[in-house]
C-alpha cells in the first residue's frame, strides 16, 4: 500500500482500467477524491480526460465517484478549461437520461452540470446535447431533495450564463415546476419548521426565480404564479414576510413586470412590504422600490392608501437620512396626483412641508449653479466658452394613462380618483452603489415638456421604458450590460425635483384653498427657485396661486407684490394679480382691511394697492375715499418704517398708473428783469476787448466784450451804449452767481458745458433770460431739463423753490414720480428730498399732484 501511495496515480489507474479491475479503479478514485496533492499531480499529468472517459463505465459505483471528483474540480475555471473539447457534456446528460433513480448519482450529475455551466462554452455544449430537457424530465420526477437542489441550480446557471438557452427553458415549463417545488418546500416547512433541507430548497428556488426574472419576460411571471390559485405568488410573499432577502429580491424583480403587480397586490404584497419597511431598522432598496412600483396602478394605489403607505412614504421623505431615496418616493407620490382622497391624506401628513423643504434645496442649488456658470463665463475666453448641450429624448408612451397637471382633480367620492392604469415606474438602481450594482434605473425626461405655453400648461410626467438585468452569483450578460449603460442616467436628484414640482403643481390647481400654500414659508422658496432656476413649471405654479382669489389677501399681507417685482417677467405676474384684485369680492376685502383691519395690515395693503389696481375709480375709492393714500404718505414721512422703501416704490407706481406726465418747460420763469436805469454817459474813449465782471461776493469773471455784445442787446447797451459801464474794464453785476455766469459764458462762446452742475445750468438759464439771450436760454433750458436724474431731482426742486420757478418745481416732482429708475435709485432720490428742510412741502406737492389726477372725472 505504501508503494501504491507513492506511485503515480495516473499510471496505476490506466493499468486497472486496462485489466478492468473495478476494485483497483475505485481505490485510485478514492485516493484522488480524498488527497488534493495526489489529485493535483494527477491533473498535471493530464488525467482529467481519463475521468471523463470513466463517465460511461458500466459500473454505477465508479460513475458515481467519478462524477463527485469532476463536480468538485469543475468548480475551478482551470479545470473547466482542461475538459473543453471532451465528451463530458454528452456523457453527463446520458447519465441523467439512462441511469435509473434510486441513488445519489443524479444529484452529482446535476451538480457537475451546474458547475460546468459557469463557463459559457460548457453551458452552450450542454444545451446542444439536450441537458435542459434532461433536467426538466428529472425535476418532474419524485426524487430526493438534494437532487432537486442541484437540478434547479443547474437550470439557473445555464439560464444566467448562456442566453441562447432561455427560450428553450421558457417553453419547457421548468419554471412552473420550480415554482411547484417552492410551494412544496413551503408546505413541508410549515409541518416541520426545523427541516434544513426544505429551507435550502426554498432558497435555491428563489435564487433561480431571481435569475429568470432578469429579462422581465411576462412569460416568466406567468409561470411563477404556480397554478390556478396563484400559490406561487403567495409562497413568495410568505417568504418575504419571513424577511427572506432572496424572496424580497425576487418580488422586487417580479414587480417590474407590469402584468404581475395587480395580482401581487391582491395577495397582500403591498401590506407585507409596508410592514417590512416599518419593521426593518435599515431601509432596503428592494422593499422601498417595490412599494413605489405598486403605486403605478390605480387598484394598487387604493391598497397603498388604505394600508397607510402614504403616511409611511411621507415619514421617509421627512428623514434626511433617506435622502438618496427621496426621488423614488416623490415619483411614487406623484402617481396619486389625481386621487383626491390620497392628496387629502398626504396634506394632513405634511406633504406641503416636504415639498417646501425640497424647494428650498432646489433654490440653493440653482443659485449655486448660476454663480458657477457666471464665474466660468467670466473666466473663459469668448471664443472658447463651452456650450451646454441638453439631449432631449422623446420616447413613445407605455400607456395612455399619463397624467397632466392641468387636468381637473378627480371626484373624492370614488374609491380611487386615479385613472385606471398608469405607466410603470422605471428602475431606481442608480441611486445606490451596493451589492446589487448590476441593477439599473434609467429615467429619461424630455426638456421640451417644460416649454409649453404659459397660459395653457401641458406638463406630462412620463414613466419611461427601462431595462433590467439581475444575475445571481454570475456576471451580467454583455447585451444587458450594454442596455444598462445605454439607459443609465445619473441625474436622479433632478428627476426628484421634477416630481416635487409636479405635486406642487397639482396642489396649485385646487380651487379650494390649501392651508400653507400661500404662506411665506412656501412662497419664499418658490420665488427664490423661480429667480435662480428660471423654471417654467415653477412659474406656472406661481401663476395658479396668484389666480386663485382665496390667496390674494394672504399674498398681499406678506408683501408679495414687492417681491414679485424683482422677478424676470414681473409684469406678467402683476397682470394676474390685477385681474384678481379688481373683482368685486377682492375689492370688498381690501376695503374692509383699510377700514377695520389691523394697523400693520392696513399699511401693507395700502402700499400694495397701486401695484394691483389699474382702474381709476377703484383707486379713488380705496386710496381717496377709504384713506389708503393717507396711509402711504404716513409711511413716506417716517424714514424708519419697515415699509418705507416700498411706499416710495408704491407712490411712483401710482403716478405711472395715473399717467402723470411732466410739463414741457420751454423757459424758466424770470424773477428779475434787467435793470435799464443805467446813467447815460456820452464819451468816445477806446473800449477794452475784455470786460471783468465783479460779483456780489467780490469774485470776478472775465469775458469777451465783443461776444457778449453780439449775443445780448442788454450787454450791448450796457457795454457799448451810453451807460456808465460803457467802456469800463471792470463792471459790477448784482444777484449773479459765479458758476451761473461761467456757464452762460461757455454757452455763449459755443463751448462744452454738459459737465456743469444742475444749479449752474439753472442759474445760467435765469441769466440768459435776464440779459435777453433767447437762443442761449433755449439751449440752456433744454440741457438743464435733460440733465435731471435721480441724483439731482431734489437739488433742482430746491433751486426752483428758492427761485420761485413753480413750473420747474412741479416738473421735478413729476419727473421723480415717473422717471425710469431702479428701486435703489428711486429710494436714493426720495431720501435726497427728505434731507432738505422743505421735505413736508415736497410731500404736500406730491400729494397734490396725485390727488388732482386721482379725483379727475
Amino acid at each position: 500500500m505504501d508503494e501504491k501511495q507513492d506511485g503515480p496515480v495516473l499510471k496505476e489507474l490506466l493499468k486497472y482500467i486496462k485489466i478492468e479491475s473495478k476494485s483497483g479503479i475505485l481505490s485510485c478514485l478514492v485516493r484522488l477524491k480524498n488527497d488534493s496533492k495526489c489529485y493535483k499531480q494527477f491533473a498535471k499529468d493530464g488525467g482529467l480526460g481519463i475521468l471523463v472517459n470513466l463517465l460511461h463505465y458500466h459500473n454505477t459505483q465508479i460513475v458515481n465517484i467519478t462524477l463527485s471528483i469532476l463536480a468538485n474540480v469543475c468548480l475551478n475555471s482551470d479545470a473547466r478549461e482542461k475538459v473543453k473539447g471532451s465528451k463530458i457534456a454528452s456523457r453527463v446528460v446520458s447519465i441523467i437520461k439512462h441511469i435509473k433513480l434510486g441513488n445519489n448519482i443524479h444529484c452529482r450529475a446535476c451538480r457537475l452540470i451546474g458547475n460546468l455551466s459557469e463557463s459559457d462554452y460548457h453551458a452552450k455544449s450542454l444545451c446542444e446535447v439536450g441537458a435542459i430537457q434532461a433536467l426538466v424530465d428529472l425535476l418532474q420526477l419524485d426524487t430526493y431533495v438534494q437532487t432537486y437542489l442541484m437540478g434547479v441550480r443547474a437550470i439557473r446557471n445555464i439560464w444566467s450564463i448562456y442566453e441562447g438557452s432561455r427560450e428553450e427553458i421558457l417553453e419547457s415549463g421548468v419554471i412552473f415546476r420550480i415554482t411547484s417545488l417552492l410551494i412544496l418546500a413551503k408546505e413541508k416547512l410549515e409541518t416541520n419548521k426545523t427541516d434544513k433541507k426544505y429551507m435550502e430548497l426554498i432558497e435555491t428556488c428563489l435564487k433561480a426565480m431571481c435569475a429568470f426574472l432578469s429579462t422581465l419576460d411576462p412569460r416568466v411571471g406567468k409561470q411563477l404564479r404556480g397554478g390556478k390559485n396563484i400559490q406561487g405568488y403567495k409562497s413568495i410573499i410568505q417568504c418575504c414576510d419571513m424577511h427572506n432577502k432572496v424572496a424580497i429580491r425576487c418580488l422586487y424583480n417580479l414587480c417590474h413586470i407590469t402584468e404581475c403587480r395587480p395580482i401581487l397586490g391582491n395577495f397582500g404584497a403591498i401590506e407585507s412590504f409596508i410592514v417590512l419597511i416599518k419593521d426593518r431598522l435599515e431601509l432596503s432598496k428592494e422593499t422601498l422600490v417595490t412599494l413605489c412600483l405598486f403605486c403605478v396602478e390605480a387598484i394598487n394605489r387604493a391598497k397603498v392608501r388604505m394600508g397607510s403607505g402614504l403616511e409611511l412614504m411621507l415619514s421617509l421623505l421627512k428623514d434626511i437620512k433617506n435622502e438618496k431615496y427621496h426621488a423614488i418616493l416623490l415619483h411614487a407620490l406623484a402617481q396619486f396626483v389625481h386621487d383626491e382622497p390620497s392628496i387629502t391624506i398626504m396634506l394632513k401628513n405634511g406633504l406641503l412641508d416636504v415639498l417646501v423643504t425640497r424647494l428650498k434645496k432646489m433654490a440653493i442649488e440653482a443659485h449655486e449653479k448660476t454663480n458657477v456658470s457666471r464665474k466660468r463665463k467670466s473666466d473663459t475666453p469668448p471664443n472658447n466658452q463651452t456650450q451646454l448641450k441638453y439631449i432631449a429624448t422623446n420616447l413613445g408612451r407605455f400607456s395612455s394613462d399619463y397624467y397632466r397637471d392641468d387636468w381637473s382633480p378627480g371626484s373624492a367620492t370614488s374609491v380611487s380618483s386615479s385613472p385606471p392604469s398608469t405607466p410603470p415606474l422605471p428602475f431606481y438602481d442608480s441611486i445606490e452603489n451596493d451589492e446589487n450594482t448590476e441593477d439599473n434605473y434609467s429615467p429619461v425626461c424630455s426638456d421640451t415638456e417644460m416649454m409649453d405655453n404659459e397660459d395653457e400648461p401641458q406638463e406630462e410626467v412620463e414613466s419611461l421604458k427601462s431595462w433590467k438585468s439581475v444575475t445571481i452569483e454570475v456576471e451580467e450578460s454583455q447585451n444587458v450590460e450594454k442596455e444598462r449603460k445605454l439607459w443609465e442616467c445619473p441625474y436622479t436628484w433632478e428627476f426628484g425635483n421634477l416630481w416635487a414640482l409636479l405635486l406642487l403643481s397639482h396642489l396649485s390647481l385646487s380651487n379650494d384653498p390649501i392651508d400653507g400654500l400661500a404662506d411665506p414659508t412656501t412662497i419664499g422658496p418658490l420665488l427664490a427657485y423661480i429667480r435662480h432656476g428660471k423654471n417654467i413649471r415653477a412659474s406656472r405654479i406661481l401663476n395658479r396661486i396668484i389666480r386663485n382669489g382665496a390667496y390674494l389677501v394672504p399674498l398681499l399681507k406678506q408683501g408679495f407684490v414687492f417681491e414679485v417685482q424683482t422677478l424676470c417677467g414681473s409684469e406678467h405676474y402683476t397682470r394676474q394679480l390685477c385681474a384678481v384684485a379688481e373683482t368685486g369680492g377682492a375689492i370688498g376685502e381690501l376695503t374692509s382691511i383699510l377700514l377695520r383691519g389691523k394697523e400693520a395690515h392696513k399699511l401693507i395693503i395700502a402700499v400694495s394697492i397701486p401695484f394691483i389696481i389699474k382702474s381709476r375709480d377703484i383707486l379713488k375709492s380705496l386710496l381717496n375715499n377709504h384713506g389708503g393714500l393717507q396711509l402711504i404718505f404716513h409711511i413716506l414721512s417716517d424714514q424708519q418704517h419697515v415699509l418705507y422703501e416700498n411706499a416710495i416704490w408704491s407712490i411712483c407706481r401710482l403716478a405711472s398708473t395715473l399717467e402723470i406726465q411732466p410739463e414741457i418747460i420751454e423757459k424758466c420763469q424770470i424773477t428779475e428783469t434787467a435793470s435799464t436805469d443805467f446813467p447815460r454817459v456820452y464819451d468816445n474813449h477806446p473800449k477794452p476787448a475784455t470786460v471783468t465782471f465783479e460779483l456780489d461776493d467780490g469774485t470776478t469773471v472775465d469775458a469777451c466784450r465783443q461776444t457778449l455784445c453780439q449775443k445780448s442787446d442788454v450787454f450791448s447797451a450796457m457795454l457799448e451804449g451810453n451807460f456808465s459801464e460803457s467802456g469800463k474794464k471792470r463792471v459790477k453785476l448784482r444777484n449773479t452767481s459765479k458758476e451761473g455766469l461761467n456757464t452762460l459764458l461757455l454757452a455763449a462762446n459755443g463751448a462744452t458745458f454738459e459737465n456743469r452742475t444742475i444749479e449752474s445750468l439753472l442759474d445760467a438759464v435765469l441769466l440768459a433770460d435776464k440779459f435777453l439771450m433767447a437762443d442761449i436760454s433755449d439751449i440752456l433750458t433744454q440741457s438743464s431739463i435733460s440733465k435731471l436724474n435721480y441724483k439731482n431731482f431734489s437739488r433742482a426742486w430746491n433751486w426752483a423753490r428758492m427761485n420761485s420757478c413753480h413750473e420747474l418745481k412741479s416738473c421735478c416732482v413729476k419727473r421723480f414720480l415717473t422717471a425710469q429708475m431702479t428701486n435703489p435709485e428711486r429710494v436714493q432720490a426720495f431720501q435726497d428730498f427728505s434731507t432738505t428742510g422743505s421735505f413736508h412741502e415736497f410731500l404736500d406737492e406730491v400729494k397734490k399732484i396725485i390727488n388732482n389726477v386721482l379725483c379727475q372725472r
